[in-house]
């Protein structure tokens, strides 16, 4: 009972120093405060195992609410992405994807928009299981960035498609053996 206090009494707080933090005029002081307070609130949550639910839905809120308080603060994207990141964790797919969407659509110059068309492709594709809508959407990172990391990873993601889980379990466990006897032999 007192975590469960000791979290909303964090949440209470950080709430008030985000809506104390600037309206239409933000000031330095007030986002490094609020981001400050914003990293507290991740240590404290990844220092534990396991998933705390009330606690990474408290943290989305902050995330958001950071998010609408400074729209256009250079952490704003970086926010909504972790939020997007905790929506998949939370079990929410679509509210992840309409996050990576609302990224794609306000921050198209942002320095991880790679990473959020892919991460989008990969909610449709593991979290709604819609493989048509998935390959669609690697393919439009392949598209868009053809040279990125993730290009190579979304063409490999739309061959595994066409793959049951128990056809992909038996090719990474023959491609495990394979390494492990390439690994082996002199």
């Amino acid at each position: 009972m007192k975590k469960v206090f000791f979290c909303a009494h964090k949440v209470v707080a950080m709430l008030l120093v985000l809506s104390s933090c600037g309206s239409g005029a933000e000031t330095e002081a007030g986002g490094n405060v609020a981001a400050d307070r914003i990293r507290a609130m991740e240590d404290t949550l990844y220092a534990t195992p396991g998933v705390d639910r009330k606690g990474a839905q408290a943290l989305l809120d902050v995330y958001l609410l950071y998010a609408k308080q400074h729209p256009l603060d250079s952490l704003t994207p970086e926010y909504i992405f972790r939020g997007a990141s905790l929506r998949s964790t939370l079990g929410d797919p679509q509210g992840a994807i309409e996050l990576y969407e609302r990224i794609m659509r306000d921050f198209p110059g942002w320095r991880k928009i790679p990473d959020t068309y892919y991460l989008k492709a990969f909610a449709i594709d593991n979290g709604l299981h819609q493989k048509g809508e998935a390959e669609k959407a690697y393919q439009t990172v392949i598209d868009k960035f053809p040279d990125h990391r993730f290009a190579k990873d979304a063409a490999q993601m739309i061959v595994n498609l066409g793959y049951t889980d128990e056809e992909l379990i038996q090719r990474f466990e023959a491609l495990n053996a394979d390494s492990l006897q390439a690994a082996t032999q002199p």
